[in-house]
């Protein structure tokens, strides 16, 4: 570890209102994940008490996070997480932290690898932690997004749009799988609408078992309890649980239902019978209830069993069931063809 720091990394300090001090202790951590105060005051020579600040500094700071454990143990939140959010917020006054990033990056595979203790999960716990790195992670993204949502919400559909808003400025693009039960939920389908509207692809799939996060396949969040979202989750990092997430998104992906690039499943004013049947079909095969399609194409009952009915005469099929294999069958055979 340098003693003292260079140039850039003074400016970098400066521009972050972070001490040489703090720095250390940080080092100290990307080198020994988990390290407790008291290894940490051995591995930077630094004395107990200010050690016991400066990881309080650190914490309050987004920078490091700490273990539930009686005697806690501390791990350093990824360079390119941690110090990437502060930079995009600041871009002008803080192009230097960004090359002191980079190089803190180089630190932990190097000494961590040699271990074979690398973390790939990090466990973040307390509310306040966890909303810091939920800003940093997204503030991260450059290409992709791609979200697992649905209900319960605990924030407002507000704070989620401005989550996204400086992606759109970015041109970062993001695909959703909504569960079908956000459409029951106050505010839902108009937040649906919202999100397509703002350029967003959104897809509905009955039985979206978890909330999740992941951008540019290289990191994900996802939250340990559903009821308590904000409360306790999981930062992954490349690793075969990272890939399998990524995998089965693109799985569910493609057996979601489509929502029209108008935002709105329930309009069917001015379609053709063509149109309407065809956006039924995709609806059916989809698996969804029937009083989630009625509503959501705003029929009646006695209205959606006379379609059903024309579908399966056009389908050639005698019941619901084969005609929404067949409609399932003549979507994929479409899809291969494009």
């Amino acid at each position: 570890m340098q003693m003292q720091a260079s140039r850039t990394e003074a400016d970098a300090l400066s521009a972050l209102d972070m001490t040489p001090e703090e720095l250390k202790v940080y080092e100290s951590l990307l080198e020994r994940p988990g390290s407790t105060p008291a290894e940490v005051v051995v591995a930077s020579g630094i004395p107990v008490v200010q050690v016991r600040r400066l990881l309080s500094a650190l914490e309050n700071q987004g920078l490091v996070t700490r273990s539930p454990e009686r005697i806690a143990r501390y791990h350093a939140v990824a360079p390119e997480v941690a110090f990437g959010a502060l930079v995009a917020l600041r871009q002008s006054g803080l192009k230097a932290a960004l090359t002191m990033a980079e190089r803190l990056a180089k630190i932990r595979p190097t000494s961590c690898g040699d271990r074979g203790d690398e973390l790939t999960v990090e466990l973040i716990t307390g509310r306040a932690a966890l909303l810091r790195t939920i800003c940093q992670f997204y503030d991260m993204a450059k290409h992709e997004i791609m979200e697992f949502d649905r209900p319960p919400y605990l924030n407002s559909y507000e704070s989620h749009s401005a989550t996204h808003l400086s992606m759109q400025d970015r041109h970062v693009h993001c695909r959703t799988i909504c569960d079908t039960s956000k459409l029951d939920w106050p505010g839902g389908a108009q937040h649906i609408q919202d999100c397509l509207a703002a350029g967003e692809e959104q897809r509905l799939y009955e039985g979206v078992p978890i909330k999740a996060a992941i951008i540019d396949r290289r990191m994900a969040l996802v939250p340990l309890h559903l009821k308590a979202p904000i409360d306790s989750g999981l930062l992954l990092r490349p690793s075969l649980l990272l890939d399998t997430l990524c995998a089965y998104f693109d799985i569910v992906w493609e057996l979601s239902v489509p929502v029209g690039a108008d935002g709105d499943l329930g309009a069917t004013a001015g379609r053709s019978d063509s149109a309407n049947l065809e956006q039924l079909a995709a609806l059916l095969a989809s698996g969804l209830k029937d009083h989630v399609i009625a509503s959501r194409l705003q029929i009646s009952e006695r209205t959606f069993e006379r379609r059903v009915a024309l579908l399966q005469k056009r389908l050639k099929a005698t019941t619901r069931f084969q005609a929404g294999w067949n409609a399932a069958l003549r979507m994929k055979k479409n899809s291969t063809k494009r």
